[in-house]
């Protein structure tokens, strides 16, 4: 096995766990990873300095420099999927938002944000779920090879409902979700996939409840916003039985 840095690692998993947990203090920090209190103080102050976490009263947070970073994740994918992502947001009114598979979470990397409503729903760039729950996971899952869909499958407590709700996404052609990320928030979400049919990233249309029985109306223009990205990144797509 290739060996890795110890100190590398151990900085890379007080970040995660300040994704994951924030705000951390340092003792947390140490309690959580299994570590000393000297050390964790350590970790989060050298993140601090480069801005990968921001202190606040209660401890320690994601900082600026996480978002940069998340910004310039899959440049291909956002520079094809932005101007078709802010035409959707302007044609609906709501907010956009790309995703893309990270290990077993959907990830954040881009949205365009619907200006037409005062209460929108909006999410944070480099922030993720289980590929399991809401709309742009399971529309990322859905179209996953079987491999990958049957080692998320072995890791869930519900194996078969998740198999029957992965194949009505299939049968559809998109996923729906309802209260699932957040109180509030609904959204229906499509597969953009490779030339294999594999699903690469998800464009999903998120609304508050009080909208949520408009997003039908939305399906047929997410549907086309994903083609045409589908087309800018890969050309023609091959068509997957459903």
């Amino acid at each position: 096995m290739t060996e890795i840095s110890s100190t590398g690692d151990r900085m890379l998993s007080a970040l995660e766990t300040v994704a994951e947990c924030g705000p951390v203090s340092a003792a947390e920090l140490a309690r959580r990873n299994g570590i000393n209190r000297t050390v964790a103080h350590r970790l989060l102050t050298t993140l601090q300095q480069r801005s990968y976490l921001r202190r606040v009263a209660e401890g320690y947070v994601v900082g600026p420099a996480v978002l940069r970073l998340a910004r310039s994740v899959e440049p291909l994918l956002v520079a094809a999927a932005m101007p078709q992502m802010m035409a959707l947001a302007d044609d609906t009114g709501e907010t956009v938002v790309a995703h893309v598979v990270d290990g077993g979470d959907a990830v954040v990397v881009a949205q365009a944000l619907g200006t037409r409503h005062l209460v929108r729903v909006q999410h944070e760039e480099g922030s993720r779920h289980r590929l399991t729950i809401g709309a742009s996971g399971r529309a990322l899952l859905a179209f996953r090879s079987e491999e990958s869909i049957n080692a998320v499958l072995a890791s869930v407590s519900e194996p078969q409902l998740l198999r029957r709700q992965l194949e009505a996404v299939r049968a559809l052609g998109y996923a729906e979700s309802h209260d699932e990320l957040q109180a509030g928030a609904h959204g229906i979400a499509v597969p953009v996939r490779d030339r294999h049919g594999i699903s690469q990233a998800s464009v999903a249309v998120v609304v508050p409840t009080g909208r949520a029985q408009t997003l039908n109306e939305h399906i047929e223009a997410l549907l086309d916003t994903s083609r045409q990205i589908e087309q800018r990144l890969y050309g023609a797509v091959a068509e997957v039985a459903s």
